[in-house]
């Protein structure tokens, strides 16, 4: 497992993205389900989707939906 650090900048941001696709497509199978919750790899990317979550609701937050706008 690589080692994790805090999400700091867009350059982090970006990578912990970047490996996020690389663990999601070694950890598919062919009927598109994530195998082996106890996996290395499986703990590494829960830990990465939780700081990249972190993230993005300090950084990137999705406001309130502006209801006039669904129209």
């Amino acid at each position: 497992m690589a080692s994790l650090n805090p999400i700091c900048t867009e350059a982090d941001y970006d990578s912990a993205l970047a490996r996020v696709t690389v663990l999601m497509d070694a950890l598919t199978t062919p009927d598109g389900q994530i195998d082996d919750v106890d996996h290395p790899s499986r703990v590494e990317l829960d830990e990465l989707v939780a700081l990249i979550e972190a993230y993005e609701d300090e950084h990137h937050p999705i406001g309130t939906p502006n209801p006039a706008a669904a129209i």
